[in-house]
């Protein structure tokens, strides 16, 4: 891992207590995200946990609740074994109402509580620029419960955004920035990215997802050649 502003690799410590959080709306944002760097983290000895606020249900509305609702968990599950991740765990929020359900449902103790007792080094969530609602209610969700801990408990993470449908995103030329080279690892984000078949399967004709794939490769090759590694992911310091 290396900060843009020197360059220099991070030393990264084999102790089994450091964790790293990845929160994020849809079942496939992860990997789609920091896919790479989750992976290179798994495999230098953290402790990688993804939490998934939907079931992603209104992406298959011909499909009942239960049906795409077990085979996003399983989707997942298959996903964060190609990764090398601790367990992917789903808050159950309704899909394209993030937020209302989750006052609804009071889940922001749990929330809290998540973060609190697993104490992460990082924590990866979804920039502030994505286009979809979903993606900056999640991220508005996360920064609320990590301030409340940094302000009442003294917590101390690094929170790091990352974008999904942003190629570039051109309004962060200037912030700090965390670069991670995934050159070792991209094989295994594009393995786990073929674990969402459902996606694959009724999006692949579509000119958006075609985008949206075709975008986890031009990002990852352009960012290494930017950087001088073979596949890079970049994500901006937001706490």
């Amino acid at each position: 891992m290396k900060e843009e502003k020197n360059h220099k690799e991070e030393k990264i410590v084999n102790t089994p207590s450091r964790n790293i959080l990845v929160i994020c709306a849809h079942s496939d944002d992860q990997v789609l995200g920091p896919g790479g760097t989750m992976a290179r983290y798994a495999a230098q000895g953290y402790n990688v946990y993804t939490f998934i606020f939907t079931y992603g249900e209104v992406s298959h509305p011909h499909y009942q609740f239960k049906h795409i609702a077990k085979t996003r968990v399983q989707e997942s599950r298959d996903a964060d074994a190609i990764i090398g991740g601790k367990g992917v765990f789903f808050f159950g929020m309704k899909d394209g109402k993030i937020i209302e359900s989750f006052k609804e449902k009071n889940k922001m103790p749990l929330l809290k509580r998540i973060i609190k007792n697993y104490s992460p080094e990082k924590i990866f969530t979804h920039s502030i620029d994505d286009p979809l609602p979903d993606h900056r209610a999640v991220r508005s969700l996360v920064l609320e419960a990590y301030d409340y801990l940094n302000k009442k408990e003294g917590l101390k993470s690094e929170v790091y955004s990352f974008d999904v449908w942003n190629l570039w995103n051109i309004k962060k030329r200037k912030d700090p920035r965390l670069v991670v080279d995934i050159g070792d690892t991209f094989h295994k984000k594009i393995k786990a990215l073929h674990a969402f078949k459902s996606q694959i399967n009724f999006f692949s004709h579509t000119i958006l997802v075609n985008f949206l794939y075709l975008g986890v490769y031009v990002k990852a090759f352009v960012n290494g050649l930017k950087y001088k590694v073979k596949a890079a992911e970049v994500f901006y310091k937001i706490r």
